[in-house]
C-alpha cells in the first residue's frame, strides 16, 4: 500500500483538510465500552494502517468515533463529524479500518493524479485546455505533429462531461479511472 502516514498528523492534514485553532481539551463523554466488548483490529492488514488506526481508536473498540477523533486532532466536534461523515462509507458514524485503508488507498491515488494533472495544467489554474493539452503531450513526447489543435479541441470535447470546453480535475479523474475498451 505504501503508506506513510505520521499517526501525530493533525486531523486536518489527515484528511486533506484544514483545522481550526486548537480548542480547549475536551473531556469526552464517550463511554468507555466494558472489556468484553473490544473488538481486535486484524493485525494482517498493513502494520502502519494498524499504527494509525489504533492511535485514534482510544477506547479500542474497533471503530473511530468523532468524541475519539477530536480528541486525537484537538479539532471542533463539527470537523470532527464532517471527517467521520466523509469516510463512512457504511454510514454506521463510524470509521472501521477497512474505511481507514481505502481513505488512504484513495488518497495515495489522488495524489498521484494530481501530480499527472498539473504536468498538462501548465498555468495552474484548474483547468486543462486544448491548447494546455496539445503543448503537454508534445513536451512528454506522446504525439508528434500529428496532434493538431482541432485534434485536442476533440479530445478535450470528449472528456468534458459539463460542456465548460476545459478538462477539470473532476473530469481528468472520471477519464482515467475508465477502462480501455478491450
Amino acid at each position: 500500500m505504501g503508506l506513510v502516514v505520521s499517526a501525530t498528523a493533525s486531523c486536518g492534514d489527515f484528511l486533506g483538510r484544514r483545522r481550526s485553532p486548537t480548542p480547549p481539551p475536551p473531556t469526552s463523554t464517550a463511554p468507555t465500552p466494558a472489556p468484553d466488548a473490544l473488538q481486535p483490529v486484524d493485525t494482517t492488514l498493513e502494520p502502519e494502517l494498524v499504527r494509525v488506526f489504533r492511535h485514534f481508536d482510544a477506547d479500542g473498540d474497533g471503530r473511530i468515533s468523532a468524541a475519539e477523533m477530536r480528541d486525537s486532532c484537538g479539532c471542533t466536534a463539527a470537523e470532527a463529524e464532517e471527517m467521520i461523515a466523509a469516510a463512512d462509507s457504511d454510514g454506521d458514524g463510524f470509521i472501521s479500518i477497512d474505511e481507514l485503508g481505502a481513505l488512504f488507498e484513495d488518497g495515495d491515488q489522488t495524489d498521484t493524479l494530481r501530480a499527472a494533472f498539473a504536468e498538462y495544467d501548465e498555468n495552474g489554474d484548474g483547468v486543462i485546455t486544448a491548447e494546455e493539452l496539445r503543448r503537454a503531450l508534445r513536451r512528454l513526447g506522446l504525439c508528434g505533429d500529428e496532434m493538431t489543435a482541432e485534434r485536442c479541441v476533440e479530445i478535450v470535447a470528449a472528456v468534458d462531461r459539463d460542456g465548460d470546453g476545459v478538462i477539470s480535475f473532476d473530469e481528468f479523474k472520471a477519464m482515467m479511472a475508465t477502462k480501455p475498451a478491450a
